[in-house]
């Protein structure tokens, strides 16, 4: 089911229905205030925008792509006015778009399942969610049915017996399950042929130190935390499964041989790219805003003096490498919820949470 949001239309009626060979959940909000609340709410697959009535269009546009649940989601403004349309078009961020009014529903609903890529259900990937409560699989049924095939199941031994002849593209599997433990029905199922390589997002509601370490032991692609945000599960998903562009680690390192260890540790889950001129970071940063920095703070401890500001304001956070866990630096930052430090000589499994747990602090956005 597509969940779409119609903006300052006052044609059409929330409701459901099939357009364009897909299942449409459409709610219409007439205020740019009633537009905000269905966005955090129902967490629109995608948003229709047209112009006109009193409504400052930018001003809303921009409030949509400052909300975390909006900041990716495609939109489509309608205007009758070609020069809105052609300016918009030229600067408007790649998820956004204008056409010309009159435009056809149909014309619309096709726009967004060409966005969303469900215009061939045949070519849909494949998505096995595992979980024992019912609200997290319908949940998870919701954000993720407008863009793939999403198959439910709540018991450990049916699913071992499914996978004999199923074989989905992901597997999203509950840590807490009561029949099998949840990291024990993932090396059951690595053991099944044909699923060895199958990547698996272990769903969790405990986020602590221990079971990210557990996760990234097992070989797991990945955790999402509940309860579970939309933007966020959708963002770990696409990541997983190479819809979406890698996360982007960026490496304050002066020694080549440590920056290649780091590199060789991160290169097949991350793009690693490397900080090499002082005066040229805050620039830099802001141009690539990283999902994470990465600071070996012995011996260049004074760009993270200098690049502070740039770093807040971005909220970035930061994985920071030493020797000493005992200097001063290292206690001040220790206090931030948004640093995490690991001790040199590095190592491959502390290296990769560290950088898994900063990396999902800035996709919930979280300080």
């Amino acid at each position: 089911m597509i969940q779409l949001l119609v903006i300052n239309d006052d044609t059409l009626t929330t409701g459901t229905g099939m357009h364009c060979g897909a299942d449409f959940e459409v709610s219409v909000a007439d205020s740019p205030l009633a537009a905000f609340n269905s966005i955090i709410h129902i967490n629109p697959d995608a948003i229709v925008l047209r112009t006109g009535n009193g409504f400052d269009h930018v001003q809303v546009l921009r409030r949509i792509r400052n909300m975390q649940a909006s900041k990716n989601t495609p939109l489509l403004v309608l205007s009758k006015d070609e020069p809105v349309v052609t300016l918009g078009n030229k600067t408007a961020d790649k998820n956004t778009e204008y056409k010309l009014e009159p435009c056809e529903w149909e014309t619309i609903c096709r726009w967004v399942t060409e966005k969303l890529d469900v215009s061939d259900e045949a070519g849909q990937k494949e998505i096995l969610v595992v979980d024992d409560d019912p609200v997290i699989l319908d949940l998870t049924r919701l954000y993720l049915g407008a863009k793939y095939k999403v198959t439910t199941m709540n018991r450990s031994y049916d699913v071992l017996d499914r996978l004999e002849n199923y074989k989905p593209d992901l597997i999203l599997l509950d840590i807490a399950m009561p029949e099998i433990d949840g990291k024990e029905l993932f090396k059951m199922i690595k053991e099944i042929p044909g699923c060895e390589e199958i990547p698996i997002l272990f769903q969790t509601g405990m986020a602590g130190i221990n079971t990210v370490r557990e996760c990234v032991k097992l070989g797991a692609a990945g955790f999402v935390i509940k309860p579970l945000q939309k933007p966020v599960l959708l963002e770990r998903v696409e990541e997983v499964l190479g819809t979406e562009s890698k996360k982007k680690v960026y490496v304050f390192e002066e020694k080549d041989f440590i920056f290649q260890l780091i590199n060789g540790f991160l290169k097949d889950n991350y793009e690693v790219l490397r900080g090499d001129s002082v005066l040229s970071s805050n620039n830099r940063l802001e141009e690539v805003n990283p999902d994470v920095l990465m600071i070996d703070i012995d011996s260049s401890a004074f760009i993270l003096n200098h690049v502070r500001s740039t770093v807040n304001q971005l909220s970035i956070p930061l994985v920071l490498l030493t020797k000493d866990l005992e200097s001063d630096i290292v206690k001040k930052e220790r206090l931030s919820p948004n640093t995490a430090i690991v001790q040199m000589p590095l190592n491959k499994e502390p290296v990769r949470e560290a950088v898994m747990i900063m990396a999902q602090k800035k996709a919930a956005g979280i300080r």
